[in-house]
């Protein structure tokens, strides 16, 4: 049991509380903040750590109806996390949502683990083997992490029983990764997940390889893999088939990014026929971020505006980063029509081009002008 202070007394009913403690001369006021009653503790801790007052402050904070918890430039100090380890213990029956930033100990790793009704978690893991208990994040709804030294822990997402969002920060090649991780994902919360983030540190190409095993999460609604380009190849190695495939096997995607901010390359395989797959299948698609071949769509824009077929795609935004656009205003008209006719309800192009800006304002005059209705014929 937690010593009452000062908080019990002067804010009985303060229930959150954000501290960014710049300086360790704050220290000594916490007790004015901590009272038995929060739910939420937000602290922020100075870099020039003395080391003694980190475990301190953490001591402080009362347990009894703790919900969510965040520490902010937290360090791997022996003392600080027995601290941590002491509090996670006292609070592990309310704990929600925890978020740590730093390197914890693997005693606190296998705390997290068991924590009944932990719901959300974003964590920085080690790079040693974790050894999961028979039940792994019982309640758990959604889990970030910060894992850039390999793969080993991956094998514990087959051990969590309702994960809905996972959101991964990694380093290397990003096929390789996502292969291994799309493996772990169908021996566990592949049949759950609703939303899949991945984002490399490195240049890495995403491939047919990578994507591949990810097709079989038809839940999925989000899925967006952040890879950076390589030198003057683009680095989203896909094609039509690879991106027809996942059209038809995620059909409830609502947000959809394959590689990062598109580049200034056209080396993308990814033609019209892509995008006319991803309008005619995921017709809930409401952002879309994806490297195209857009000389492919301005020699084929007219063959596009041709088809007879309507879209009812309700995509709002297109990310086209900075891919090149000609500058003829045939061309620029042609590609309007062409991405209006695909994605009819389109109303945001996201650019760093300045020849699509004159696109999106070609969207937005042709969406708002009044439709042109026949008159009736007489007899």
């Amino acid at each position: 049991m937690q010593t009452p202070t000062l908080g019990h007394y002067l804010m009985p009913n303060l229930r959150s509380v954000r501290l960014d403690l710049y300086t360790w001369d704050l220290v000594p006021f916490l007790r004015l903040f901590l009272n038995p009653g929060l739910v939420n503790v937000d602290i922020d801790f100075p870099d020039d750590d003395p080391h003694i007052y980190r475990p301190a402050t953490i001591s402080l904070i009362p347990t009894g109806d703790l919900t969510h918890l965040r520490l902010g430039s937290m360090d791997d100090d022996d003392l600080s996390m027995d601290a941590l380890h002491n509090l996670l213990d006292e609070a592990s029956e309310t704990l929600r949502s925890v978020y740590l930033d730093g390197q914890p100990s693997m005693a606190v790793i296998e705390k997290l683990l068991q924590l009944p009704d932990l719901r959300y978690l974003d964590v920085q893991l080690p790079g040693t083997r974790i050894s999961p208990p028979a039940v792994v994040f019982p309640s758990l709804e959604k889990l970030a992490v910060d894992y850039s030294k390999g793969v080993s822990w991956l094998h514990i997402l087959q051990h969590i029983p309702s994960l809905l969002e996972l959101v991964v920060t990694y380093a290397g090649s990003s096929s390789r990764y996502l292969q291994i991780l799309g493996s772990s994902l169908c021996a566990g919360v592949g049949r759950t997940l609703v939303s899949l983030k991945c984002s490399s540190e490195k240049e890495a190409p995403l491939t047919e390889a990578g994507l591949r095993p990810l097709l079989s999460f038809g839940r999925l609604m989000t899925l967006e893999l952040d890879t950076l380009c390589i030198g003057q190849r683009c680095g989203t190695q896909l094609d039509d088939s690879i991106i027809s495939e996942l059209a038809m096997a995620l059909p409830r995607l609502t947000s959809l990014t394959l590689g990062g901010i598109p580049c200034k390359t056209s080396t993308s395989d990814v033609t019209v026929t892509g995008l006319v797959a991803l309008s005619t299948n995921c017709v809930d698609l409401d952002f879309l971020q994806l490297h195209f071949n857009t000389k492919d769509i301005v020699s084929r824009g007219t063959r596009a505006n041709s088809q007879t077929h309507r879209f009812t795609c309700k995509l709002r935004t297109l990310s086209v980063g900075a891919q090149p656009l000609p500058s003829d205003h045939d061309d620029i008209l042609l590609v309007t029509f062409a991405i209006l006719h695909i994605f009819p309800h389109v109303e945001t192009i996201s650019s760093a081009e300045g020849n699509w800006d004159r696109v999106g304002r070609g969207i937005q005059l042709f969406r708002d002008a009044p439709r042109i209705v026949p008159l009736p014929t007489t007899n």
